[in-house]
């Protein structure tokens, strides 16, 4: 039987530490038949873990050589390299290059600028806070990030995520009422809430960078976050519409808070101020077309938010459009500094449940943001480094009186685009921040509202670009597409806290999903070559009669297993009892393709291809063969992507190799890595199946399995095959006498046929008689 014990001895096995023998790996091609015992040439052992020697433990042993070696230098090289871990500044700044550096980071740094003082200010105001404080995040984060960041290109401040965040969790708080517990006003209260949910999220943030928790990065996948950033737009954008419109209308915030916020749109429509329509309007006008051109030219050359503020300041002080117009200004805010505040210990319950949020919204949008920008660059990044120092820049801004930050992509992707080289770009942003602090107290009051909506509006289509790309481009992927519009909507309806945990619970589902239901598919040979792949990848590809190659693209274990049964028993077994011959007349193969499927399976018996031509007397030939299978004979099931296999997959190979024998079919193992010959073998596979080897490729396994029909048929007899050449008729009792040359030419000659007694004697000792040598090296 295929793969019993008994043809392949384990004599020259290395044993392994636990005290058995690791099956072996099958990798010859030369095997000798004119002796009654196979003769084994050469086998490659299966090397316990531990004892390999590969890519991925080399890797690992280079880096335990380098801590080792740097345990025996001093101790202050050591606190050295720690204080370097970090502060990250005291690491790339004595390096830094001026004459290389110094003029793209400059750049950088202004157009960065120039861009955070509008949109500080704006997400400050859907904060719901000062927009000074605004201002305030980015400066203290900023220059807090150039000290303790570890990427190049992260701008952090003030957002959209963290503001609507905010706005939502002071949003049930009553400007009319105080506090129980003080004596502060209405406004301290709303400033003490903020403050303490600013520092329960800083505390949050640091408790996950110590415990390593920042490994969750990994189940948000890039669809999740372009539907989380699309939802978050349309929020932003129905939001900013009210203010663009000029509408008092309240703001509604949470599940269904777009449909609530747009019904007060509709209701208060007679509300609508001209001025700040127009103002909008003429904004957007003019935003637009430099931010085409500036995408165009791939850099932000043109600080086209900047000079709309300035503008429109001038045009506030000149035109007075406040008393003229009735513009609304952002003038209602103060525009001091905000003081340094303690947090109060009994608001923690109250902001527990939001601060988690803003935690892992904050997580999410700048883990992601800075991976994604590390591995474009091939730059380091350290996801729990980045955790911790967000988790301080919390704190810190908790203290000082402001508000939570995070990644900003807008900012971002201008100082990477406008030649920025390293985090000094963000010290010159920093900079251009604590001058418009200087001025908030005299120019700041004069921007208009519905410029800062214009502004942020004109950044959003960046958002709805990303997502239409990754997911509606290429919904092909349905799994990415579902997966983006189901965070777009979940975001839409439920808010942006809890659309994106939706998200990222239905990103692993549909993982899960996929990994119960594996890809699984049906190889072919391709001619003249060892190569096997999908019969709908390559058209030139064919299958072998009789053999049926599967490859599954996942590992198998207690989760798919059910999945493998019912797709073997639909594309496998149904052929194995009916024949193959269950297909439509659409989908048998046609005259052509049964010669080369011939030829591949009957080449070894080195045929020239007038005789293959011949064939057309076999029952296998005039048989109408479906493209499913003819008639199988052998199983293959290729490893080669599997990469573990559990006690219910061991179980599960164990019940098809017993199925397949009690028909007479085998059931061959080809391409098993180390790891997963050594889980069979601990799961007991090998004793079980009496088999006590594997086969290292596809192609080992094919030729094994040709040999193995070859010797219980006997040659053609089974086929009851007529050729006829030059005349001559040989019957399947004749004999055949073939010779094979080292260039994979082939010289037949056709041997006289005897009709003496002997013949039944030549039938039934083939192997003795040797009239026969199959040569494998030349088979396909």
């Amino acid at each position: 039987m295929l793969g019993s014990s008994e043809s392949f001895l384990s004599s020259d096995t290395i044993p392994d530490p636990s005290g058995s023998n690791i099956p072996l790996v099958r990798t010859d091609r030369s095997y000798t038949f004119n002796t009654k015992t196979p003769h084994r040439v050469s086998f490659t052992t299966d090397i316990p873990y531990f004892h390999r020697i590969d890519k991925h433990n080399e890797e690992k042993l280079c880096e335990y050589e380098r801590k080792a070696s740097e345990l025996s230098l001093p101790v202050s090289y050591n606190l050295k390299k720690l204080f370097q871990r970090a502060f990250p500044f005291f690491r790339w700044f004595p390096r830094y290059r001026v004459k290389t550096w110094f003029i793209g980071d400059l750049l950088s740094g202004i157009s960065v600028g120039l861009l955070t003082i509008p949109l500080s200010l704006a997400f400050a105001v859907c904060a719901g806070e000062p927009p000074i404080n605004g201002l305030y995040t980015s400066l203290v984060t900023t220059v807090l990030y150039c000290l303790l960041g570890t990427t190049q290109h992260l701008s952090y401040g003030a957002s959209a995520f963290t503001g609507l965040l905010i706005a939502k969790s002071t949003s049930h708080i009553e400007t009319q009422e105080l506090t129980s517990d003080s004596d502060c006003s209405p406004k301290c209260s709303r400033e003490l809430h903020v403050v303490t949910l600013t520092c329960v999220s800083g505390i949050i943030l640091i408790s996950m960078g110590i415990f390593r928790l920042s490994f969750l990065r990994t189940y948000i996948s890039k669809p999740v976050m372009n539907g989380f950033k699309a939802g978050t737009a349309l929020h932003l954008l129905v939001l900013l519409l009210a203010v663009l419109l000029g509408i008092d209308g309240p703001i509604h915030h949470g599940p269904l808070s777009l449909a609530y916020t747009f019904k007060a749109i509709i209701e208060n429509f007679n509300k609508i101020q001209i001025a700040s329509v127009i103002t909008g309007l003429a904004t957007l006008a003019f935003l637009i077309p430099f931010k085409v051109i500036n995408c165009i030219y791939s850099r932000h050359l043109i600080p086209i938010e900047f000079i709309a503020i300035a503008v429109s300041i001038c045009l506030s002080f000149w035109l007075e459009l406040e008393d003229s117009y009735n513009l609304r200004l952002i003038n209602n805010y103060p525009f001091t500094l905000p003081k340094p505040i303690l947090p109060s210990c009994s608001l923690i319950s109250s902001v527990a449940a939001d601060a988690v949020a803003v935690a892992l919204v904050t997580f999410a949008v700048s883990i992601s943001l800075g991976s994604e920008n590390s591995k474009k660059h091939k730059q380091s990044y350290h996801p729990h480094q980045e955790t911790i120092v967000l988790g301080v820049c919390d704190l810190l801004l908790s203290f000082l009186g402001t508000f939570a930050a995070s990644g900003v992509w807008e900012q971002t992707v201008v100082q990477e685009k406008a030649w920025g080289q390293t985090q000094a770009a963000g010290l010159v942003a920093a900079s251009l921040s604590l001058t418009a602090l200087l001025c908030a107290d005299t120019l700041l009051p004069l921007v208009p509202k519905a410029v800062l909506g214009a502004i942020v509006i004109s950044n959003l289509g960046c958002y709805f670009e990303f997502f239409c790309k990754y997911c509606f481009a290429y919904k092909k992927n349905k799994y990415e597409f579902v997966a983006g519009i189901v965070t777009f909507v979940a975001v839409c309806i439920l808010g942006i806290d809890i659309g994106l945990g939706v998200g990222i619970f239905f990103s692993i589902l549909l993982t899960l999903h996929r990994l119960q239901r594996p890809s699984i598919a049906i190889l072919g040979h391709i001619p003249n070559t060892e190569n096997y792949t999908h019969l709908s990848i390559e058209k030139t590809a064919k299958e072998i009669v009789g053999i049926k190659i599967i490859k599954t693209f996942d590992s198998i274990y207690y989760g798919n297993v059910d999945f493998l049964f019912s797709w073997m028993n639909r594309k496998v077994n149904c052929y194995l009892w009916s024949g193959g011959n269950s297909g439509s007349d659409n989908e048998l193969y046609s005259e052509e393709d049964k010669y080369h499927m011939l030829l591949e399976s009957t080449q070894f018996l080195a045929l020239d291809e007038n005789a293959l031509r011949q064939i057309n007397q076999t029952a296998l030939y005039r048989r109408r063969i479906s493209k499913q299978t003819a008639d199988v004979h052998t199983v293959i099931l290729d490893c080669g992507s599997v990469s573990f296999v559990d006690v219910e997959g061991a179980n599960a190979l164990i019940y098809l190799f017993e199925q397949y024998q009690s028909i007479g079919v085998g059931f061959i193992l080809a391409s098993c890595s180390s790891t997963v010959l050594k889980s069979l073998q601990e799961q007991s596979y090998f004793k079980s199946t009496s088999q006590s080897f594997a086969f290292s490729s596809i192609h080992d396994a094919v030729l094994f399995a040709l040999q193995q029909t070859a010797e219980r048929n006997q040659s053609l007899r089974g086929s009851k095959c007529i050729l006829k050449t030059n005349s001559d008729i040989i019957t399947e009792c004749d004999t055949v006498e073939i010779k094979t040359d080292t260039n994979n030419s082939i010289n037949k000659g056709f041997g006289q046929r005897e009709r003496s007694a002997n013949i039944s004697d030549q039938r039934t000792d083939f192997k003795s008689a040797n009239h026969r040598i199959i040569e494998y090296e030349t088979a396909l």
